[in-house]
C-alpha cells in the first residue's frame, strides 16, 4: 500500500521545504473557493430546475433552498 501511494502522490516534502511551498491566505482563498463557488451557483441552477420538473408544490421548496445557498456562499467568501 505505501508504495503504491508513493507511486501516485509522491514522497512526502521534508519540513523545511514545506515552508516554502505554502501558500498565504489571500493566494489560497483565490485558488481555492472559486471551486467551491462554481459548484454552488451550478447546484443552484439544477436544484431549481428539478424543483420546477417537480411541479408547483414542489416549488415552495425554492425559498428555504435559496437561502441555505445564500448561506453556503456567506460561508465561503
Amino acid at each position: 500500500m505505501g508504495t503504491l501511494k508513493k507511486l501516485f502522490v509522491g514522497s512526502p516534502l521534508a519540513t523545511a521545504q514545506a515552508r516554502h511551498e505554502r501558500l498565504s491566505k489571500t493566494s489560497a482563498l483565490a485558488v481555492f473557493s472559486s471551486d467551491a463557488l462554481s459548484s454552488v451557483a451550478y447546484a443552484t441552477e439544477e436544484i431549481l430546475l428539478i424543483l420546477v420538473q417537480a411541479g408547483s408544490a414542489a416549488l415552495a421548496y425554492s425559498i428555504p433552498i435559496g437561502v441555505a445557498i445564500a448561506l453556503l456562499i456567506a460561508v465561503v467568501v
